[in-house]
């Protein structure tokens, strides 16, 4: 028979292992997280694949890896190859420059303030061989070479989080059912009745931001491309892709817009400029603040206000992650919540008058 010093001996061995396990793997922690959020949104999918392929586990969760991660690796290696064309043509941009000088463009004569000052600096400092010279002569090529390092560094140690989130992926889609059952039991024992019901709203906030994300952001890539090509931006169809795919990323949108708007601003249309940046903070405003958050909140019944602090705080807090572990996050906190204050009757706790 167990005594009650046995029992907590017990749970401070299992927290202690716990918590040493944790400190171990806290590196990759956010990959296993990542995993988690990916199976969790391409849930109905992967049962949809499981149907018309029965009793083969192994293969439906190593097609839809190798989707996700081609989803993933085919945007990145297109970009990467599009920056060392850019960087070799860069390279030979300035070579010239230092031999001839930068003439004065076109789009300067068109500002609406400063032209002549603008043109004034350039013809002395720009416009010859010698000041073009002495103005790049200040670019300090080490520190550049030393930053080209970091990132190189910096990549691959996110190539093999990204594996590894990919291999966490694919056990999670092939013992799904497994896994689900153990979560359930362990939380039932752990909390009782309610720690099921707990893990199912976090699910469901989580499919919630996963939805709302990839058809928000499909949905915005489509107005900005047509906001683009009405303006006059030049590649409006890969600026738009480019918007929607940089506003999952803290100010990736912003990054976007700053180049669509330079190239009205060079071609003269500084108006046009002012319109699409405005009309894009709207949209982009309106979706982050407003309609994300009322999609989340429709499959948990969460209010609107906990799943706006849970986005925002959530990236605020940890990134792109937050995004969808936040919401989870505020959705068990409510419930826990609603169980608290209700009477007596189980079905309280989906009472969604908490606000």
């Amino acid at each position: 028979m167990t005594t009650p010093n046995q029992n907590r001996a017990r749970v401070a061995l299992a927290a202690a292992i716990a918590l040493s396990a944790l400190w171990i793997g806290q590196a990759f922690v956010p990959a296993i997280l990542w995993a988690c959020v990916v199976a969790i949104g391409v849930d109905p999918l992967t049962r949809r694949l499981e149907a018309k392929l029965p009793g083969r586990r192994a293969t439906t969760a190593s097609i839809l890896t190798l989707a996700i991660a081609l989803v993933v690796v085919v945007p990145l290696a297109i970009a990467g190859t599009r920056a060392v064309i850019e960087a070799q043509s860069l390279s030979v941009w300035l070579a010239h420059a230092r031999v001839h000088g930068i003439p004065v463009p076109a789009w300067v004569a068109g500002l609406p303030v400063g032209s002549s000052q603008l043109t004034t600096w350039w013809t002395a400092h720009l416009a010859t061989a010698a000041g073009a010279s002495e103005q790049m002569a200040r670019i300090d090529t080490a520190v550049i070479i030393e930053q080209s390092k970091g990132i190189g560094h910096s990549l691959a140690e996110r190539g093999i989080v990204f594996a590894f989130t990919m291999t966490v992926l694919w056990f999670l889609l092939h013992d799904r059912d497994s896994i689900s059952r153990q979560l359930e039991r362990g939380a039932a024992r752990a909390f009782g009745e309610s720690g099921p019901r707990l893990g199912r709203q976090a699910v469901h906030a989580v499919r919630g931001a996963v939805d709302g994300l990839v058809m928000l952001r499909l949905a915005q890539g489509v107005i900005m491309a047509i906001i683009y090509a009405i303006a006059g931006v030049p590649h409006p169809i890969l600026l738009g892709m480019l918007s929607g795919l940089a506003s999952m990323i803290p100010f990736g949108l912003v990054a976007v817009m700053l180049l669509a708007l330079a190239m009205l601003v060079i071609k003269g249309a500084v108006v046009t400029a002012v319109i699409v940046g405005v009309a894009a903070f709207a949209i982009n405003f309106s979706i982050d603040h407003f309609i994300r958050p009322g999609l989340i909140g429709a499959g948990t019944r969460l209010p609107f206000v906990w799943v706006l602090i849970g986005i925002v705080g959530g990236v605020e807090t940890i990134g792109l992650l937050g995004l969808f572990v936040g919401p989870a996050v505020m959705a068990a906190l409510v419930m826990i919540w609603r169980e608290w204050v209700a009477e007596d009757a189980p079905e309280d706790a989906a009472d969604p008058a908490i606000s």
